[in-house]
């Protein structure tokens, strides 16, 4: 059953994956493509409710559920492709390339500029090796012992660990009712009841706590 809602189909979201897939650039997309995917999989959502209530056990009911959770699956791995390959833009634009950025959605286009501002800030913070030369081996008589320092792995664990960090990676998630706008660290945030979208990690956590969202992927 591949019947029209609004402005996207299940053969379409298949499609889009199959292309996404096997391509290892973007695909070009259309603007709105996740409020498209959002308003499709609202719509097979409540007709695959109405089918159920009407008759679990009857073949479109059992269709539609499978459909529902085919276009789930796909339209998230969708995303994860897509976020994968943005990634590798935002690296090369760090690196000093000036990637094309012509078939990102809008949205797609905030998630890269906050992927090249988290690795161009990673890059900065790195020490310049070329400056460090190779440590000369020291009499043992010049040695000064100091007491055990933490590791570098148990520093980069701790640097995983704060407030930047978390805001720097991005989830996807399903907002579950409205909620009003409110402040992140990179801009304003508005989140409609059925919306499907990309949220900084702590914002998210905190988000599903309290029942607004649900966490349906990750960076």
């Amino acid at each position: 059953m591949a019947e029209q809602r609004g402005e996207l189909n299940y053969e379409d979201i298949m499609t889009l994956f199959r292309q996404e897939n096997k391509s290892p650039q973007l695909t070009k997309v259309d603007s709105n493509l996740y409020e498209n995917i959002c308003s499709y999989i609202k719509s097979i959502r409540k007709e695959s409710e109405r089918e159920i209530a009407m008759n679990p056990s009857s073949h479109a009911s059992m269709m539609l559920n499978d459909q529902l959770k085919k276009a789930i699956d796909k339209a998230k791995r969708v995303y994860e492709l897509r976020q994968r390959k943005i990634a590798l833009l935002a690296l090369r634009k760090v690196a000093g390339d000036n990637p094309d950025t012509g078939n990102l959605t809008p949205d797609e286009l905030v998630l890269f500029s906050s992927m090249t501002s988290v690795f161009a800030a990673h890059k900065d913070s790195n020490a310049d090796f070329e400056e460090l030369g190779p440590r000369q081996p020291k009499q043992q008589a010049d040695m000064v012992y100091l007491p055990d320092t933490p590791s570098k792995k148990a520093c980069e664990e701790k640097k995983a660990a704060t407030p930047e960090a978390l805001e720097a990676e991005l989830v996807m998630a399903r907002v579950l009712e409205d909620v009003p706008t409110f402040a992140g660290v990179d801009r304003d945030y508005k989140l409609k009841k059925e919306d499907i979208v990309s949220l900084p990690k702590n914002i998210a956590n905190t988000l599903a706590s309290h029942g607004k969202i649900k966490l349906i992927g990750s960076a």
